[in-house]
C-alpha cells in the first residue's frame, strides 16, 4: 500500500513540472561502444560508476550518435518508402515517427543461434520487439518484450535447472529439450526541476567501473524498482527501492499455481568526483525479508523508505534483522589512455576477530582491484581491461538464506557469489563495424557438495542459511569443495546497425571446471544474428 502511494505521488507530481529524461540502453558487455569516452581525463563528472546512464548526461559531455557511428559514412536522407526503409534498417531505429514533440520507435528483438558443445546441438531462439521515446517533453519510457526457446551448453542447463531461471533472463517452463521463458522489462522516467529524475519499471542496475561488481551487478534477472537520482555539483546521489524474489511458497489448494516470497532491497549510492580525475562512491544496502522460516511475517519498515537516511540505524532499531551491505567504489583517470579502479564490499566484521588470525566466520568482505587502457600500443580501438576480485566465505549470505543477496535465486553481486578468487582479462577491438573481441577468466573457489540441501555450509552459495556453517572459527577461504575452472571467449562479429546493435557473430568459449569429483569441460562453437538483445554472461 505505501509503496502504490509513492509511486502516484511521484507521477502525478512528475506529471506537472517534468522534463523528458532518457537512459541509454547501449551498454553491453560485449558491444559497449561509449565506455572508452567516458573514462577520459576531465569527463568523469558522467558518474560512469552508475549504470545505465541518463542520455542527457552522455550527450553534455560528447555526442553519442559520434560514437555509434565513428568510422561510418552515414547516407543523406530520402523520399523513396524503399531507401528509407533500407538505411533505418542498416543505420537507425526500424520504425519511428516523431510529430509535436512526440517521438516513438520500435524495433525488432531476436536472437537466432545454433552451436556445437562437444556432440550436443544448441541453440538460442528468441523474437520480440523494443518500444522507447517520449511524450512531449514530460515522459521518457522504453518498454522490451520477448519469446524465447533454448538448449544451451551442460554447465548453463545445469545452473538453470539448480537456480530455477536461465542465468540472468528469467524463470521458465521446461520443454523435452531446453527451456521456454519471456522477459519483459520496460520505465518511465521523468526529471523534476534541475537536479532530480525519477525511473519507475523492472530492469537492472549496475555499481562500479569494471567488468563485475562486488556491490550491485546486472548478472541477476530483472526486477521492479523505484529510482531516483539527484545530480548537482559533481555529485551524484541515487536511492532505489527493488522488489526482490526469495524462497518459493506452495499454495495447498492451488499446487499448480505458486510464487516466491517477496523481500525488499534499499540502496543509497553516493559518487563524488573531483577534478574531472577521481571518483569516490558510497554505496549502502539493506535486504528486507516479508517472511521467515519460522513464519513471522513483516510489513515494510517505514524508516527505511526514507531516502536521506544511513541505512544501519535504522536496520540496528529495528533489531538488526535484515541483510546489510556496505562498500565503495573508488576510479582515477590515471592518463588518456589509463584507469585504475577498485571496490570494497563490507557485510559485518568484528575488528577484535578480523586482526585475531583464528578466521572468524563474521568477517565478511570483498575487494576488486582492476584497470583498464585504451588504444594499447597505440593502435586505435584496441582496448584492454583486467580485474582482480575476491570474496570471503558467507558475504551475501544470512542466518536463514531468506534474506540474502539474492534475486530469484540468483546473485546480485558477482556471479561466483562467494568463497572465491578470479582473474579476468579482456581485450577488445573495433574498427567500423569490425567488432573482435577476447576473454579469459581464471577463477578458484570452494563449493558445497549439493545446491541446498547440505546440511553444512561453507560459505560459497548465499541461498544456504549461514546457520549451517561447519564453524565460527576457521573459515578460511575456498573450504568445501576446491575448484579450479578457466573460462576463455573469443568473438569475432561485424555489426550492421549500431543503434540497434545488429549483428551477426562467430563465437567460441571454452570451459573447464575441476575438483576432486568433477572434471568436465565444454567446447561450443556458435553462430548468431542478433538484433536490441544484450549479451548475457556466461563465464560463471
Amino acid at each position: 500500500m505505501i509503496k502504490r502511494f509513492l509511486y502516484i505521488v511521484v507521477f502525478l507530481f512528475g506529471c506537472l513540472n517534468a522534463q523528458a529524461q532518457g537512459y541509454s540502453y547501449y551498454e553491453d558487455t560485449q558491444f559497449d561502444m561509449l565506455q572508452r569516452q567516458m573514462y577520459r581525463i576531465g569527463v568523469n563528472t558522467l558518474h560512469s560508476s552508475l549504470r545505465t546512464y541518463s542520455l542527457d548526461e552522455l550527450n553534455a559531455v560528447f555526442n553519442v550518435d559520434s560514437v555509434l557511428y565513428a568510422g561510418f559514412n552515414k547516407p543523406a536522407s530520402t523520399s523513396s518508402p524503399w531507401r528509407r526503409f533500407w538505411q533505418n534498417f542498416l543505420w537507425d531505429d526500424w520504425l519511428s515517427w516523431r510529430k509535436d514533440g512526440i517521438y516513438v520507435a520500435i524495433n525488432p528483438l531476436f536472437d537466432f543461434q545454433v552451436g556445437k558443445d562437444g556432440d550436443r546441438n544448441t541453440y538460442i531462439n528468441s523474437r520480440g520487439f523494443y518500444l522507447n521515446g517520449n511524450l512531449g517533453k514530460n515522459f521518457w519510457f522504453y518498454m522490451d518484450f520477448s519469446e524465447n526457446q533454448a538448449d544451451m551448453t551442460e554447465y548453463e542447463n545445469h545452473y538453470a535447472d539448480e537456480y530455477q531461471a536461465v542465468a540472468g533472463q528469467s524463470s521458465y517452463k521446461p520443454m523435452s529439450s531446453g527451456y521456454d521463458y519471456e522477459i519483459a522489462n520496460g520505465y518511465i522516467a521523468f526529471r523534476i526541476g534541475k537536479y532530480l529524475d525519477f525511473q519507475i519499471g523492472k530492469g537492472k542496475v549496475f555499481v562500479g567501473d569494471g567488468y563485475r561488481s562486488l556491490l550491485l551487478s546486472d548478472f541477476a534477472t530483472s526486477y521492479p524498482m523505484f529510482k531516483m537520482n539527484a545530480t548537482f555539483w559533481n555529485v551524484k546521489y541515487m536511492f532505489m527501492l527493488s522488489q526482490l524474489r526469495g524462497e518459493p511458497y506452495y499454495r495447498r489448494n492451488f499446487p499448480s499455481n505458486n510464487g516466491r516470497h517477496t523481500k525488499y532491497a534499499f540502496t543509497h549510492y553516493l559518487d563524488l568526483n573531483f577534478g574531472g580525475r577521481v571518483s569516490v562512491g558510497i554505496f549502502e544496502n539493506v535486504v528486507m525479508c516479508t517472511w521467515r522460516v519460522d513464519g513471522d511475517h513483516r510489513s515494510i519498515d517505514l524508516e527505511y523508505i526514507n531516502p536521506f537516511i544511513i541505512l544501519r540505524p535504522g536496520e540496528y532499531n529495528a533489531g538488526s534483522p535484515d541483510k546489510m551491505l556496505v562498500g565503495m567504489n573508488l576510479s582515477w583517470n590515471v592518463a588518456k589512455w589509463l584507469t585504475l579502479h577498485g571496490q570494497v564490499m563490507l557485510n559485518e566484521f568484528n575488528g577484535k576477530e578480523l586482526f585475531g588470525g583464528d578466521n572468524f566466520w563474521s568477517n565478511k568482505y570483498g575487494f576488486l582491484l582492476g584497470l583498464k587502457t585504451f588504444n594499447l600500443f597505440r593502435v586505435d580501438g584496441l582496448d584492454m581491461q583486467m580485474e582482480y576480485s575476491r570474496v570471503r566465505p558467507f558475504s551475501y549470505s544470512q542466518y536463514d538464506g531468506m534474506g540474502t543477496y539474492t534475486h530469484n535465486y540468483q546473485p546480485l553481486a558477482h556471479p561466483l557469489e562467494a568463497n572465491f578468487h578470479e582473474l579476468v582479462g579482456i581485450m577488445q577491438y573495433r574498427h567500423k563495424r569490425l567488432y573482435m573481441r577476447g576473454q579469459v577468466n581464471i577463477a578458484k573457489y570452494g563449493e558445497n557438495m549439493d545446491f541446498k540441501n547440505d546440511s553444512i555450509s561453507y560459505g560459497k552459495n548465499p541461498n544456504i542459511p549461514s546457520r549451517r556453517r561447519n564453524d565460527d572459527y576457521g573459515i578460511k577461504m575456498f573450504q568445501g569443495r576446491s575448484t579450479n575452472q578457466m573460462y576463455a571467449e573469443a568473438q569475432i562479429a561485424w555489426l550492421i546497425n549500431p543503434r540497434s546493435r545488429l549483428n551477426i557473430a562467430l563465437n567460441f568459449r571454452y570451459r573447464h571446471k575441476e575438483n576432486d569429483v568433477v572434471d568436465e569441460t565444454s567446447k561450443h562453437v556458435s553462430l548468431a544474428l542478433r538484433w536490441g538483445l544484450k549479451s548475457w554472461y556466461r563465464d560463471y
